[in-house]
C-alpha cells in the first residue's frame, strides 16, 4: 500500500524544479506568441478540388415501409407422442375430446402420449378485430294483428279504470 508523502510542499518544489529543466520549454518559454508564429514555417496547401465549396448532398427520400402486422395467433391443443411429434390437433374449446384421445392412445400401450397447448397462426380468412359477426334476428316479432289486440286490451283496462272511478264517486 502506498504511503502518503510526509511533506507535500517539498514534493511540489521538486516537481516545479524538474519542469524548469525541460529543454524544449526552456527555448520556447522566453518567446512571445508573435515570435513563435514567425519562427515556425507554415506549409501552404495547394488549392484543390476539395477546397471549392461543395453542394450539400441531399438525402434521397425513402418511402416509409409499411409496418408488417404481427401474425395473429390462436391457441390449440396438440396430442403429442414421446418423440414430441404432433399426432392430432384440437381446437381450444375441445379440450375434453383431446384428453379422451390421449387416454385412448395411452391405453393401446404403443407409446406415451400427452396433451400440449400450442399457439398457431390463424388462417387469413378468419374474421378480424371489429369484424361483423352475423347474428340471428330475434325470434319474437309482433305482427300487426297482435299489436292491435294488445292495443284493444289496453283500451279494456282503461274502461275498467273508469268504471272503478265511477263506483268510488257514488259512494
Amino acid at each position: 500500500m502506498a504511503r502518503r508523502p510526509l511533506n507535500r510542499l517539498e514534493k511540489r518544489r521538486e516537481y516545479e524544479a524538474a519542469e524548469a529543466l525541460d529543454p524544449v520549454e526552456a527555448e520556447v518559454g522566453d518567446l512571445t506568441l508573435d515570435e513563435l508564429d514567425d519562427e515556425t514555417p507554415r506549409t501552404k496547401r495547394k488549392a484543390s478540388k476539395a477546397a471549392k465549396p461543395r453542394a450539400k448532398a441531399v438525402a434521397k427520400a425513402r418511402p416509409a415501409k409499411a409496418a408488417k402486422p404481427a401474425a395473429r395467433l390462436q391457441v390449440v391443443w396438440n396430442v403429442v407422442n414421446d418423440a414430441f411429434k404432433v399426432v392430432e390437433t384440437f381446437a381450444y374449446p375441445k379440450k375434453e375430446e383431446a384428453e379422451a384421445r390421449v387416454k385412448e392412445l395411452n391405453e393401446k400401450g404403443k407409446g406415451i402420449y400427452f396433451l400440449q397447448r400450442a399457439k398457431v397462426e390463424m388462417p387469413d380468412d378468419a374474421p378480424g378485430l371489429g369484424a361483423i359477426i352475423p347474428r340471428p334476428e330475434p325470434a319474437v316479432t309482433l305482427e300487426r294483428d297482435e299489436e292491435e289486440e294488445l292495443a284493444a286490451i289496453g283500451e279494456d283496462d282503461d274502461e275498467e279504470l273508469e268504471e272503478d272511478e265511477e263506483d268510488s264517486d257514488d259512494e
